[in-house]
């Protein structure tokens, strides 16, 4: 029998083994490709990707990198994301044309050559419109996934028509959650609510052993994500901040990850003298954040709505640290209410409110038996929804309705 040939198309995608960029995308299609289907990437070229070639195969996915501009200015994608990258630096939406239309051509000649069963594009904006334009040209059908700022952002009259073109010519839509799905508000008909997944088995076993020597009797509390508005990392450092001097002195606040607002939070932590409590570790490998989540007492995710509309499709490092059995922190917004439930697997507070998530963090640290339960009832329910086997099958189960319909 023939495989099944899928067509991954990306504005993200790991640069390497140690890159996070969109790290979820790389285990779906290492997962889906595990279940004998053929996987194919195209995204984006970068100067930190090493290769010169076009194309080369990892864990069996062909992946291919489009060029957009000379190597060392394609600055549009990666980092931040595309939207921080360009709030950052305006003159980066003059490359946007030669991003789109190098993903396009570049679309068409690999169809043309592989022959996919079907285009999967994730995101709706550009991805989407670029597989829907192709998959009309070509005859190929095209399912598109919402992951969260393709739907609570770019919402003016312009974008919102674009959208709703895409899911119109899609043959079917995904989204990672109903919350995410629900701002979108289009062919409900056509839409299959599958969320990213997580590698149980990598994040249950970290070691906690190096990173904790010399501070067994430390709380440690944990950022991981981009230092972007949405993140909402500004609040965190306001509450904790706003703990109890007799918490405050026994803590640390650790900062996984990078990006544009780096500068600002480590203002933000000047003008507090929390300079002593407060540790940046940039951007760490994937392979080694299990052992930062389970050396933390807490992890806190203190995501916003940002000035752009966008927030928190579904906040996959909350499934992976109730994946690593560390009790999670979030708050009530965008998608993360369907990941997190209250008081059960985890607490969830008001968006911006850092007097409440020092309240948070404070009940947390001083409530062993509220902890304990919520790590058991949180590592229950991330083994059985958020495995990357059983999503790759509900992506599976998606492409062959499309292709036998």
């Amino acid at each position: 029998m023939k495989k099944l040939k899928v067509l991954m198309l990306t504005s993200s995608y790991p640069k390497n083994e140690d890159d996070n960029s969109s790290i979820f995308l790389k285990y779906l299609a290492e997962s889906i490709a595990d279940k004998d289907i053929d996987v194919t990437i195209l995204a984006p070229d970068h100067a930190d990707i090493a290769n010169r070639d076009s194309d080369f195969i990892n864990h069996s996915i062909k992946i291919h990198h489009f060029h957009y501009l000379p190597k060392k200015l394609q600055l549009l994608a990666y980092g931040s994301g595309i939207l921080p990258n360009i709030k950052k630096h305006p003159l980066l939406i003059f490359q946007i044309p030669f991003f789109f239309f190098s993903m396009l051509f570049s679309l068409i000649n690999i169809c043309i050559k592989s022959k996919p069963d079907i285009i999967h594009a994730h995101w709706i904006i550009p991805q989407g419109l670029i597989a829907v334009i192709v998959g009309s040209i070509l005859r190929i059908p095209v399912i598109t996934t919402a992951h969260g700022a393709d739907a609570y952002a770019l919402n003016n009259r312009l974008l919102s028509s674009i959208k709703k073109y895409v899911i119109s010519k899609s043959q079917i839509w995904t989204s990672n959650t109903a919350s995410t799905a629900n701002v979108i508000q289009m062919e409900k008909s056509k839409l299959v609510i599958i969320p990213m997944g997580v590698d149980i088995q990598q994040f249950s076993s970290g070691d906690a052993t190096v990173l904790r020597r010399n501070i067994e009797e430390e709380n440690i509390i944990l950022f991981v994500g981009r230092l972007v508005e949405k993140k909402g990392v500004r609040y965190l450092i306001e509450a904790f901040n706003n703990l109890t001097n007799s918490v405050k002195s026994q803590s640390k606040l650790w900062i996984v990850g990078s990006g544009n607002e780096l500068s600002l939070l480590q203002k933000i932590i000047e003008d507090y003298k929390l300079s002593d409590y407060i540790k940046f570790f940039g951007d760490i490998s994937n392979k080694d954040l299990p052992s930062y989540y389970a050396a933390a007492d807490i992890f806190v995710a203190p995501s916003i709505i940002d000035s752009s509309g966008d927030t928190e499709g579904q906040g996959v490092v909350l499934i992976e640290a109730l994946a690593s059995r560390t009790p999670v922190i979030s708050t009530n917004t965008g998608g993360i209410h369907e990941v997190i439930s209250n008081n059960k697997t985890g607490l969830l507070v008001e968006p911006a409110q850092p007097e409440q998530l020092a309240k948070a963090i404070e009940q947390l640290l001083n409530n062993s038996f509220l902890k304990n339960k919520m790590i058991k009832n949180g590592f229950d329910h991330v083994t059985k929804t958020y495995g990357w086997s059983n999503i790759a099958d509900k992506f599976i189960s998606t492409y062959y309705s499309v292709v036998n319909k």
